[in-house]
């Protein structure tokens, strides 16, 4: 399935909710009170409140914000069962999360104080049922893709003594540059209309995504460095000495790793922007680096040389 189509099957859904949302939302405006119920405790009353335009911005922002997030992650992951997994999340999530923010709306219909306002649990549920069915269905949907070949393994280039020799690449991930400013847009919109707090988290996580979002890979006589070319920190450095070898392998951003940035798994490190091509490097501690970077079998056996040529020079 194309990237186009596999966008469609999470923006539609997200799609109908907003509009779904919107629409309602103009149609009962003049009947809900100032002050709405926005959160209810596990009885069903109503313990949290939000003014109306608050409310209805916040909520229309959040379902255009992560309607936008999903669908750029459906587009650009590359491996079938990434793409299937954040189609399907998306999909699920535009279901529930549009039943829940439709039905606030509803309850808060023609009530004179939002104190009375109560959410039977049994509506929890529903969406609930809804969202994983309509999740299932994208899944299914989007069809496995066909296996990946795994990549030969790298080369070492020779390297004389005395010779320098140095590779480096700069990655940016532009679709996460979207998705940054979606999020940070959606954060100064949570500030100007909703608790402060809502939208500083918007604008922290946007920050931490940009930290990513463009990374500079370089190989030479000191190892491997990662530095984002965002912020001076995060920084991956890897010593010559503590490398054992280094490959070209295929990664999938979320079946391998569970997602983009910084990830850690038991033994294994990962600064994935991407699913595809990407540098792996063992260390002595019996831990894997990986970094997904275009190039990468040049990379490694640069790595691989120095490596070799250390061995050479210790023996």
């Amino acid at each position: 399935m194309t990237a186009v189509r596999r966008g469609a099957l999470t923006a539609v859904p997200f799609g109908i909710a907003t509009a779904a949302y919107v629409g309602i939302s103009v149609a009962h405006y003049d009947r809900m009170p100032g002050q709405i119920a926005t959160h209810f405790s596990g009885g069903g009353g109503a313990d949290g409140f939000m003014s109306r335009p608050a409310a209805l911005w916040f909520a229309g922002g959040l379902l255009v914000g992560l309607g936008l997030l999903f669908t750029v992650l459906t587009m650009v992951t590359q491996e079938s069962s990434g793409s299937r997994l954040a189609a399907a999340i998306g999909a699920g999530t535009a279901v529930t999360l549009g039943y829940l923010l439709i039905l606030t709306v509803l309850v808060n219909t023609d009530v004179q104080d939002p104190a009375d306002v109560g959410l039977p649990m049994w509506h929890v549920s529903v969406p609930l049922f809804l969202g994983v069915s309509t999740g299932a269905l994208a899944w299914w949907l989007i069809g496995a893709g066909p296996r990946s070949v795994p990549s030969p393994p790298a080369p070492s280039l020779r390297l004389a003594e005395g010779e320098a020799a140095a590779w480096s690449r700069t990655t940016v991930f532009r679709p996460m540059l979207f998705v940054v400013g979606a999020v940070a847009l959606s954060g100064l919109f949570a500030v100007a209309f909703a608790p402060w707090w809502a939208g500083l988290l918007l604008l922290v996580l946007s920050l931490s995504c940009g930290a990513f979002a463009g990374v500079r890979v370089t190989a030479d006589r000191r190892g491997l460095a990662v530095t984002s070319t965002v912020l001076p920190r995060p920084r991956l450095a890897l010593p010559l000495g503590d490398i054992v070898g280094a490959g070209s392998v295929r990664v999938n951003a979320v079946g391998d790793f569970g997602g983009w940035g910084y990830r850690i798994r038991p033994n294994r490190r990962g600064v994935v922007l991407r699913s595809g091509e990407a540098l792996s490097v063992r260390t002595t501690g019996g831990r894997e680096y990986v970094v997904t970077v275009d190039d990468s079998t040049t990379a490694a056996a640069l790595l691989n040389g120095l490596v070799d040529r250390q061995a050479r020079e210790r023996d």
